[in-house]
C-alpha cells in the first residue's frame, strides 16, 4: 500500500489469527491430533504475516503438548509440535495467541478399545445349592486410561460347579456396566464360578459358594433348638454342622453357646463364612462350646457341629451380650475395627510367674491369614503398657512393643503375618503388679 500523497509504504502489521487446521474433533483420549493444529496470521490488507511468535497453551482436558512456541513462516503459518489429549474422555481446548490475537481448538476425548473387565458386584456370595444369587454378577468396562467404555458385548458363561445363568450377553451401558440376567447355583453344594468376557480383555471369574441347606435365624438373646443329620453339611473331618444367621446390633461383647448330650463344636464366622473364632469345649470340665467376642454390629454366622465325625443329635445354640471386660484369664476373640476399654488386673492372667514380682496380662485372640497385616494400640494413663503378638502353634512372640514413641508410655505393633493361625494379642504392663485401665484398638 503506498501514501501517494507522502510517497510512503505503510508497514505490515499482524492483524488476525485464524486456525489453518480443523478447531472441533473428535479422537480416542490420550493421543495426539492428527494433523497438528496450525493458525494462519495476516496483516492489515489480508496478506500473511512471517516472523510473527505464536503461542500455543492447553486450557482444558489435562493434555499435553510440544513445541509450545512457533514463529509463523512465509505463509503465515504457525504449527503446534504435537497436541496430546488428556487420558480422561472428554473435552479438551487449546489455545494459540499471537500478542492480543488468539484463537482456540476443540477436540473431544473418546474411550479407546475394549481393554479391561473389572468385577463390579456379585463376587463372592454364599447361598444355598440350586438357588438363584440375589446380586447378579456385573462388570465395568473400560479402555486402556480407565475410560468407561458403553454398547461393549459381554457374555457370562457358567465354569466350575454347574448351574445356569438368564441374560447371558449383556449389552455395556452409558456408565459402562454390564450385568448377567441371573445366576443360579448349581445343585451340589460346592465352589461355583462364573466368567464374563468381552472383546480382547482378560476374562473375570465369579465365585459363589453354594451350601447345604437353608440357614435359619438365630435372634440374639434366645435359644434355638436343632439336630445334626446324616443330610446336613459336613466339614472335612466327617463332622455335622447346621448355619445358624444372626445380626448383631452394635459393637459389644458377645457370648455364644452349644449344648449337647455329645461333645460339641462351636464356630462364628464372617457372613461370607469366613472363620473368626471357634471353642470346643467352655472350659476343661464342660463339653459344651462357648465362644466370647469383640465384635462390631453385622451379619454373622453360627456353625453348630461335633467334636467327633459323623455324630448326629439334638442340641441347642443361645446368645447373648455379656461384659466387655476380659476379667479372669478369659479366653476372648476379637477381629479388626474394633476397639475396646478393659483393665489390668490382679485376677488377669500372670505374664511373669513369682518368685520374679507379677506382671498381669489379658489376651485376646484373633485368626490372621498368611499375607494380612494388623495395627494394634494399646494406650493408658493409668499403667505403662506392653503388647505382644504370640502365634497359638508356636507359642513364640513374634512382635513386640514397649514404648511407641519416646513422648508417651502406649504401645503400638503393625506386623504382617507369615503363617495362618490364631494369634493372640497380649495387653500387658511393662513395670511388675501396675493395675489399672487401658484402651486397645486393633485395626
Amino acid at each position: 500500500y503506498t501514501n501517494c500523497s507522502e510517497g510512503k509504504t505503510e508497514p505490515s502489521v499482524a492483524t488476525t489469527i485464524e486456525a489453518n487446521s480443523a478447531t472441533a474433533v473428535s479422537q480416542v483420549a490420550g493421543t495426539a491430533v492428527s494433523p497438528a493444529p496450525s493458525v494462519i496470521v495476516r496483516d492489515q490488507n489480508g496478506n500473511p504475516f512471517a516472523g510473527a511468535t505464536v503461542t500455543f497453551n492447553v486450557l482444558v482436558g489435562a493434555g499435553t503438548i510440544t513445541g509450545a512456541s512457533a514463529v509463523t513462516d512465509a505463509s503465515g503459518v504457525a504449527t503446534v509440535g504435537e497436541w496430546t489429549l488428556g487420558k480422561t474422555a472428554g473435552p479438551n481446548v487449546l489455545s494459540a495467541s499471537s500478542g492480543s490475537l488468539s484463537v482456540s481448538f476443540n477436540a473431544t476425548g473418546i474411550a479407546g478399545p475394549t481393554a479391561l473387565l473389572t468385577v463390579s458386584a456379585g463376587d463372592n456370595q454364599i447361598a444355598v445349592a440350586g438357588s438363584v444369587l440375589p446380586i447378579s454378577p456385573a462388570v465395568l468396562v473400560q479402555d486402556a486410561n480407565g475410560n468407561v467404555k458403553a454398547g461393549v458385548t459381554v457374555t457370562f458363561a457358567v465354569g466350575a460347579g454347574g448351574g445356569s445363568v438368564t441374560g447371558a450377553t449383556a449389552i455395556s451401558n452409558a456408565a459402562g456396566m454390564a450385568a448377567v440376567g441371573s445366576w443360579t447355583l448349581g445343585a451340589v453344594p460346592a465352589t461355583n464360578t462364573l466368567v464374563a468376557t468381552a472383546a480382547v480383555a482378560l476374562p473375570v471369574t465369579f465365585s459363589a459358594i453354594a451350601t447345604c441347606g437353608v440357614r435359619p435365624t438365630h435372634t440374639l438373646g434366645s435359644t434355638t433348638g436343632g439336630t445334626l443329620e446324616t443330610n446336613d453339611c459336613q466339614f472335612s473331618d466327617g463332622s455335622f454342622v447346621d448355619f445358624f444367621s444372626i445380626v448383631l446390633p452394635e459393637t459389644n461383647a458377645y457370648l455364644f453357646k452349644e449344648s449337647a448330650s455329645f461333645d460339641t463344636y462351636l464356630d462364628l464366622s464372617l457372613a461370607d463364612g469366613t472363620v473368626i473364632a471357634e471353642n470346643d469345649d467352655a472350659t476343661e470340665t464342660n463339653p459344651n462350646s462357648a465362644i466370647k467376642a469383640l465384635l462390631p454390629a453385622g451379619t454373622y454366622l453360627l456353625g453348630a457341629s461335633s467334636f467327633g465325625p459323623a455324630i448326629t443329635g439334638n442340641y441347642t445354640v443361645s446368645s447373648q451380650v455379656t461384659s466387655v471386660d476380659n476379667a479372669n484369664c478369659e479366653l476372648v476373640f476379637v477381629v479388626r475395627n474394633v476397639s475396646t476399654t478393659q483393665r489390668i488386673a490382679a485376677t488377669d492372667c500372670v505374664w511373669t510367674q513369682p518368685p520374679a514380682a507379677p506382671i498381669y496380662a489379658d489376651a485376646f485372640y484373633i485368626l490372621l491369614r498368611a499375607g494380612q497385616s494388623i495395627t494394634i494400640n494399646m494406650s493408658s494413663s493409668d499403667v505403662d503398657s506392653y503388647l505382644e503378638l504370640v502365634p497359638r502353634v508356636s507359642g513364640i512372640t513374634v512382635a513386640q512393643n514397649d514404648n511407641r514413641d519416646a513422648t508417651t508410655k502406649d504401645a503400638q505393633i503393625t506386623f504382617t503375618v507369615t503363617v495362618t493361625d490364631y494369634y493372640a494379642i497380649v495387653t500387658r504392663t511393662a513395670v511388675a503388679s501396675q493395675t489399672g485401665a487401658y484402651t486397645l484398638t486393633i485395626q
